[in-house]
């Protein structure tokens, strides 16, 4: 029986991909049998996630990020505990632990070390300063994609030997159960991101633009996300748009409006310039959407041969595949549903964590 615990702030603080994986990361270790599982969160818990559940709130609760819980108050919280491992899923630790404890650092990409200019200065300098501290102490690093262990590897060529590449799961929540009707699908192309300059939300207006110029369709255009750093570009894009009627930003959605969004468009557009891995696709596919997918960094993983993918800086390439998914000419596709489940998600990392000695 091993003790692990598990550092779940990004569940209380973000409403993103990490959130998502974090969730699934804790419900796949709970399967586990030999796991004694921990959830160390910044707020109070719920009875949704774990039993063992414990609160550490923060020092200085007017900082986003707060130093003396993350250094200290966190740490001597962890080290009464007496684990086996300590799992950060957010990449920002773990810190200050004795050396018999397995550090699980979890990287989902590396874009602020990459493309700094997508991320604000703060982010893109912290974690400069910070990670390869965090690598160098991690007893493993988890990485979501091949794409994801090339560019660690790349980067810090220390990590190689600690690498384990394990898929993540996607929301169960988001896929079609054997006795559930088919919806049927509405003109509406969708979107579904974080509004961040690496979505590229404004090749994806131009693509919309030529779209609705060049074409007889009048499909709709929504976007669901919630607003995130570097937008002003994005917006005032937006708001001088010709069709900006046409144009609906449902900003962060529940599960159960978005799952219904899926199921009914006309086609499910990501445009992303990269991704570590790219929840929406799979999430897209197991709700039976047809997929426009950028062709660039890990998303040819998750698509597979399921999606259409594009170059994400050609607008006429998606302009292109609008109007096929308009006029009912595509091609049909091999759709892969549930490829990335929380039962070989909880496989692999029973694997990796038996192998943490």
């Amino acid at each position: 029986m091993k003790r692990v615990v598990i550092i779940a702030d990004c569940i209380d603080t973000q409403n993103a991909g990490i959130q998502s994986y974090t969730r699934n990361m804790i419900n796949a270790l709970s399967m586990l049998p030999d796991i004694e599982l921990f959830c160390v969160r910044i707020k109070s818990p719920n009875n949704d996630i774990l039993k063992n559940q414990i609160v550490v709130k923060p020092v200085l609760p007017f900082l986003t990020k707060d130093p003396f819980r993350l250094f200290f108050k966190l740490p001597s919280v962890i080290r009464k505990l007496k684990p086996d491992i300590v799992i950060e899923p957010a990449h920002m630790g773990p810190f200050n632990l004795p050396a018999p404890i397995k550090r699980v650092t979890v990287i989902h990409d590396l874009t602020p070390i990459k493309y700094p200019k997508w991320h604000t200065w703060f982010s893109a300098t912290m974690q400069r300063l910070f990670l390869p501290h965090i690598l160098r102490k991690a007893t493993m690093v988890i990485t979501n994609s091949n794409n994801t262990s090339f560019d660690l590897t790349d980067c810090y060529p220390f990590t190689k030997g600690k690498i384990s590449r394990i898929y993540p799961a996607s929301d169960p929540y988001y896929s079609i159960k054997p006795n559930e009707q088919i919806s049927a699908k509405a003109p509406f192309f969708l979107s579904v991101g974080t509004l961040e300059p690496r979505k590229n939300l404004n090749m994806l207006l131009d693509a919309y633009l030529l779209f609705r110029h060049k074409s007889e369709y009048t499909h709709n255009l929504i976007i669901c996300g919630a607003t995130g750093w570097k937008s002003q570009n994005f917006f005032k894009k937006l708001n001088n748009h010709p069709f900006r009627n046409d144009i609906e930003l449902k900003g962060y959605v529940p599960k159960e409006e978005l799952k219904e969004l899926y199921k009914t468009t006309a086609a499910f557009v990501y445009p992303s310039l990269y991704e570590g891995f790219g929840f929406p696709v799979a999430e897209a596919l197991n709700c039976n959407a047809t997929c426009f997918v950028s062709n660039t960094s890990s998303l040819p993983e998750v698509g597979g041969d399921s999606v259409f993918y594009f170059n994400p800086d050609s607008a006429e390439e998606l302009f292109t595949l609008f109007v096929a998914a308009a006029s009912e000419s595509l091609p049909a596709k091999n759709k892969c549903h549930n490829a990335f489940t929380i039962e070989s998600f909880s496989k692999e990392l029973g694997k990796a964590i038996q192998s943490l000695q």
